[in-house]
């Protein structure tokens, strides 16, 4: 195995370690949504910046918007297999700061959630193509988070049930290394924390290609 697929390879186990350790969280701790955002650079970043902002407005849980939708048993393949529709006409230009990854978690599934200030709409274009399963909120608005800015921002998404770690943590190392362009070697911050306690579980916290992710 060449070193670039050992370090992608680790980098990908070590996204899952901290999506399966949201998991806990969410479970364990949080009393309603949380969220998680990974961001290649921690500069400039506290609880006043437009990305945290964005991102507690994407957490709010998808079920209230869905009426009935997966709370009441749909199966889960309503979220995958479909055409993702067109892209929107505006948007898909970032801004000058930094690019992020962001999730956001319920009691029963979480999301990935990539808004137009951080991707270009060929990225987005890409992402849709290579990756089955991601979609425009803007077509398909049943799975809109209820505070979200959908006109705004634009994002692209994926859904994805508890145990889908691996697959969640693939789709984040395609866009990382293959749309991005990172090194596997980079050294990313992640801020997490839950919307209803008192909780700030990372802040900034830099996480390297040998950084070992525990349980709390």
């Amino acid at each position: 195995m060449n070193e670039y697929r050992e370090f992608r390879d680790r980098r990908i186990v070590q996204f899952a370690s901290y999506l399966r350790l949201m998991r806990r969280r969410q479970q364990d701790i949080a009393s309603g949504p949380s969220f998680i955002i990974f961001s290649e650079s921690g500069r400039d970043r506290g609880p006043d910046t437009s990305v945290l902002d964005r991102s507690r407005a994407a957490a709010v849980p998808i079920g209230l918007s869905l009426h009935g939708g997966l709370d009441c048993g749909d199966p889960f393949d309503v979220l995958v297999g479909e055409f993702p529709g067109q892209p929107p006409e505006d948007g898909y230009e970032p801004d000058n700061s930094h690019r992020f990854i962001q999730f956001s978690f319920n009691p029963r599934y979480f999301d990935i959630d990539l808004p137009n200030t951080t991707l270009y709409r060929p990225e987005a274009a890409e992402i849709l193509a290579c990756r089955p399963g991601f979609f425009y909120v803007k077509n398909r608005r049943q799975f809109e988070h209820p505070a979200e800015q959908v006109p705004e921002f634009a994002p692209v998404r994926r859904v994805y049930v508890y145990g889908d770690d691996r697959a969640a943590a693939e789709d984040m190392a395609f866009i990382w290394f293959d749309v991005w362009k990172f090194p596997v070697d980079w050294r990313f911050f992640v801020t997490a924390a839950a919307f209803h306690e008192d909780t700030e579980w990372e802040s900034d916290w830099p996480l390297d290609v040998d950084s070992v992710v525990t349980c709390d």
